[in-house]
């Protein structure tokens, strides 16, 4: 009831005082979209939480040479508080912890004196997005106004429905110009190359899901240094042996395992400080995706409104459309990987019965570069169809949505990009085709993903001084639908460019990248020991050029939480397992060794040999990730200690609770004992 109380009194307050109107986010309908759709739209936004609605400052503007009409969305301060509270947003406290924002207790976090300021930027449009996303359909919300044929469904997002539908053409939010300023110039300039990656400040402006990913970025990057050391002292020396390989593929095995145990370690330690680790003992109540489907109904758990999907379904549309659709794009890698393969008998045998054989060495590269991009190709359709697959199988959480987009996506990859360095391996048992085929494949995927993140951005980074004009001029033939303060001028040609800016798509294809990547260095090492540095001189580039892209190419995006990097930690670990299997086999098969072993040895027996070496090193990386703790001590301590002060917080709570309501009862009864003293 409390808590309740100093809600109220909040929204109250909120309505007394008058803040200038900053807008935070846009929605941008199209050109054909019904005014009597926008309006509704506007209405929903504007409505009271108890009408449905989201509470929210809008102020309309339209661009004459396009007609489309452009909402600049913000919230008060009171407004922001509340949000915050109801989605435990968690800010930094005095006592010098991450706690969620209380309001009660305002007065007890850091920053609280200026409530203008207490939340970031960033943090105001991740609140408001939740909200924005959080407006669903009623009952009696039959249909878009405008649009007999657009059914809503209780519980639907509606500005989801108006994006699918292409009536709202982006949802994007403003860019913090004087900020993204001061911090590129310390994280992509030139002269940064080798400074360390002000996470902090990525994660206040981009959110913990993104600095999360740099954060992993920079550390493999950083560990690829040894490997890559040891591969260059190989390259330039004359020591030729199996136990040089053996050597180098042991110490590869191990270090992964350190870097991942340390990467744990260090994620711990960054999401602890920046409030996105839960203790084990926390309950945390998940809410739908906004883009999760179903008929309304209510949560089991809080009891709030939401839609309902039945678990049969979904497990029916997985097994029996998306289980299907992926065997047949595994089938089909298949084939193209058979072509590739004889595309380069063909190509050999050209070249063995040339003779003059220099003439001929494009036609011998040839189909392994045009198998590079093949790949490139289908793991750019594949992404599209496992996306439409997972979308249709309508998961309820967030965190299952992406899980199942991870598990399809490093299915097929892996498949993909793997499948003929095992069949070289393993099938043909060509180690000199081995190691031609892996560098080939690293060098040129890496020369591709060079051309999309450092030319492609550079020609967009160009392409913004055209744009920047051209909105200047759009800009200044803006009109204001309401009576209301007129937007900054400089904010209205923001918009109008940030809307022309591309569309940053998420960490997944990042992620995926990265995956690959760790697969070519890790999984035939034995074979390619230069793998290392081909990958840490790409990785140094990926850094800067990415962290442009973040602050100059893309359009912002939200903020969105994350304590480490999810599934994806599980595909490293699994590389790694399977990297042993590999690297013992490849070892094993090599002629040096086999002559190293007894004549009359069966085959029976050289398999026991190795497959007990390959559990040896199994058992030494279990061991390293045994003995090294995922999360620092430090960090342990501090979860107890705020556990301990929470319980001591909950239990002051109850013991003055208690002494309130035996004062109310004694408050009670004193007039009844006065009155019958009276009586006597």
């Amino acid at each position: 009831m409390e808590k309740a109380h100093h809600v109220e009194d909040v929204h109250r307050n909120s309505k007394d005082v008058r803040e200038p109107f900053v807008p935070l986010v846009i929605i941008q309908f199209a050109s054909s979209t019904k005014q009597a759709a926008i309006t509704w739209m506007i209405a929903k936004l504007q409505a009271s939480r108890h009408e449905g609605g989201a509470e929210l400052t809008v102020q309309t503007m339209v661009m004459p040479h396009s007609d489309e009409t452009m909402l600049y969305i913000g919230a008060n301060t009171n407004r922001l508080l509340l949000a915050a509270e109801m989605m435990e947003m968690k800010k930094l406290h005095v006592d010098g912890h991450m706690r969620e924002v209380v309001i009660h207790d305002l007065q007890s976090f850091q920053g609280s004196d200026d409530l203008s300021t207490f939340f970031t930027k960033g943090e105001k449009q991740k609140i408001l997005l939740h909200e924005i996303e959080g407006v669903r359909a009623e009952p009696l919300d039959t249909n878009i106004p405008g649009y007999e044929q657009i059914k809503l469904y209780p519980g639907k997002s509606i500005l989801k429905k108006y994006l699918s539908r292409g009536l709202v053409l982006q949802f994007y939010p403003l860019h913090d110009e004087e900020e993204i300023k001061r911090l590129g110039d310390e994280w992509y300039q030139y002269q940064k190359v080798f400074s360390e990656q002000p996470l902090d400040k990525i994660r206040n402006y981009f959110g913990e899901k993104i600095a999360i990913y740099f954060a992993f970025l920079g550390i493999y990057t950083v560990a690829l240094f040894p490997p890559a050391l040891i591969g260059i002292i190989y390259l330039v020396t004359f020591w030729k042996s199996v136990y040089r390989e053996a050597i180098f593929a042991v110490f590869n095995l191990i270090w992964s395992t350190l870097l991942l145990e340390a990467w744990k370690r260090y994620s711990s330690e960054l999401s602890y400080k920046w409030g996105t680790l839960n203790s084990s003992s926390a309950l945390k109540i998940d809410e739908p995706r906004a883009d999760y489907s179903g008929d309304l109904g209510r949560n089991p758990v809080t009891g709030n409104p939401e839609p309902v999907y039945p678990k049969w379904k979904r497990s029916c549309r997985f097994y029996l459309v998306s289980v299907p659709i992926i065997s047949i794009c595994l089938i089909v890698a298949f084939v193209v990987m058979l072509l590739y393969f004889w595309m380069q008998a063909w190509a050999d045998s050209v070249y063995h019965s040339s003779g003059e054989r220099w003439l001929y060495l494009p036609i011998l590269y040839t189909p392994t570069i045009v198998y590079s991009v093949a790949i490139f190709l289908m793991n750019t359709v594949y992404r599209m169809i496992a996306k439409e697959l997972n979308d249709f199988e309508n998961h309820r959480l967030e965190s299952s949505h992406e899980n199942h987009f991870i598990l399809k996506l490093v299915l097929f990859d892996f498949v993909n990009c793997f499948m003929s360095l095992f069949y070289v391996a393993f099938y043909l048992q060509d180690r000199t085709l081995l190691r031609s085929h892996l560098a080939c494949l690293l060098i040129t995927s890496q020369l591709i993903g060079q051309v999309q993140e450092a030319m492609v951005p550079y020609f967009f980074f160009k392409r913004r001084e055209t744009q920047l004009a051209e909105a200047m001029k759009k800009s200044d033939n803006l009109k204001q639908l309401d009576g209301r303060a007129e937007i900054d001028k400089t904010i209205q040609k923001q918009a109008v460019l940030e809307g022309t800016m591309s569309v940053y798509e998420g960490t997944m294809d990042d992620y995926l990248e990265l995956f690959l990547q760790f697969g070519y260095v890790f999984l035939f090492s034995s074979a390619f020991p230069l793998a290392a540095l081909w990958a840490l001189l790409n990785n140094v580039t990926e850094i800067r050029t990415d962290a442009f892209k973040m602050c100059r190419v893309y359009q912002r995006p939200f903020c969105e939480s994350a304590s480490n990097i999810g599934a994806w930690q599980v595909a490293f670990e699994v590389i790694g397992l399977i990297s042993v299997i590999t690297n013992t086999a490849l070892i094993g098969m090599d002629p040096t060794v086999q002559k190293l072993l007894p004549s009359d040895m069966s085959a029976v027996n050289i398999v026991l040999i190795f497959v007990i070496v390959e559990h040896v090193v199994l058992a030494i990386k279990g061991a390293v990730a045994y003995f090294i703790p995922d999360m620092p001590k430090w960090v342990q301590i501090e979860l107890a200690r705020e556990d301990y002060q929470s319980k001591q917080a909950l239990q002051k709570e109850r013991l003055q609770a208690a002494n309130r309501k035996r004062q109310e009862l004694h408050e009670i009864s004193r007039p009844r004992m006065s009155s019958r003293s009276t009586e006597i």
